[in-house]
């Protein structure tokens, strides 16, 4: 599956990598976008290009392949397996992208609005996070955006929520369970709500600090990961502060996998031991990968600036380095 050079100047030359998902440890999805004219700093000529690259490791398949998509910045991917195992990408401005299982189309935008009461419902502000629980695929959103995929055009909407103002940075930035009666979203200032599969409810946080991130863990525990990379660590309605974050940058992902929490951001790759957030002890060239992560069928994808690595458990495995291919 490894790319060489001709599959980086078909697939890759001219774009850099915004998000990658792990469909299963043998279909991976890197989504890219076209980047910017250096010599003149201007944009691509509209409308830009937005690629979904298919990194597929199975007998008798082509390992490489990918959909041109236009008019649909800032790709946000994820993965489902209910009702149909694929991708699906959601936009910026809120066009839907589903692949596999038979399925390589366009779905309904997921415009929210007003309903005959005045009260927001569907998409209330921006898509933040697309994330796989109990193989159903959840969003993430501001304005207290809650919702579930349950099939083809058809999502689930959590408007019972409160909506919160994307003037109080509303959240929700991220979302993950340990089941679908489970579910934890969290973002604005503090804002952390819980489901049990029936309601949601507000859960009492001991800070009003900015909320990016969470990982509900495979060690039972709730990781939350604020502004400046602190770390929080509880569950229901106690929590503890574990790292105490000076970083420019929160984090972008946090994941379980191989018996830890990982966390990302464009500068570096972090894990969390025994409460403590270290600096991940990796080689190099997976180092220079940090950016975006995912998990999924005992696999972690790394993908960032510099390429994508893949770990399964047992050790690290290049999938694209671009170091390699640059001019």
């Amino acid at each position: 599956m490894k790319l060489d050079k001709n599959s980086f100047e078909k697939y890759f030359k001219g774009f850099f990598i915004i998000d990658c998902v792990v469909r299963r440890r043998n279909i991976l999805y890197i989504i890219i976008e076209e980047e910017d004219d250096e010599a003149t700093n201007t944009p691509p000529k509209e409308p830009a290009r937005t690629r979904v690259i298919a990194a597929i490791d199975l007998p008798n398949v082509q390992p490489w392949g990918y959909s041109n998509l236009t008019g649909m910045q800032r790709l946000v991917g994820g993965a489902s397996s209910v009702p149909k195992e694929q991708f699906v990408g959601v936009s910026l401005n809120f066009h839907v992208y589903a692949l596999g299982s038979g399925d390589d189309q366009l779905e309904k935008d997921l415009c929210g609005g007003p309903d005959e009461e005045g009260n927001l419902v569907g998409m209330r502000g921006a898509l933040s996070k697309l994330r796989t629980i109990e193989g159903s695929l959840w969003l993430a959103g501001s304005g207290r955006t809650i919702g579930q995929r349950l099939g083809t055009d058809f999502w689930a909407w959590h408007d019972a929520i409160p909506h919160k103002s994307l003037l109080d940075d509303g959240g929700f930035r991220d979302i993950d369970g340990f089941s679908g009666h489970d579910i934890y979203a969290v973002g604005g200032h503090g804002d952390i709500w819980h489901y049990d599969g029936k309601a949601w409810k507000q859960i009492a946080f001991p800070s009003n600090m900015s909320l990016k991130t969470v990982c509900c863990a495979g060690d039972g525990y709730v990781y939350i990961g604020a502004q400046q990379g602190t770390v929080f660590k509880g569950r229901n309605n106690e929590w503890k502060c574990i790292y105490q974050g000076e970083m420019a940058l929160a984090f972008k992902d946090m994941v379980w996998h191989d018996n830890m929490v990982w966390c990302t951001s464009d500068y570096g790759l972090w894990s969390i031991e025994n409460d403590k957030l270290i600096e991940a002890d990796v080689p190099q060239n997976v180092y220079a990968c940090s950016g975006n992560l995912s998990v999924g069928d005992g696999v972690m994808l790394l993908a960032g600036l510099h390429g994508a690595v893949l770990h399964d458990g047992a050790g690290w495995h290049t999938i694209i380095d671009f170091v390699n291919f640059s001019d």
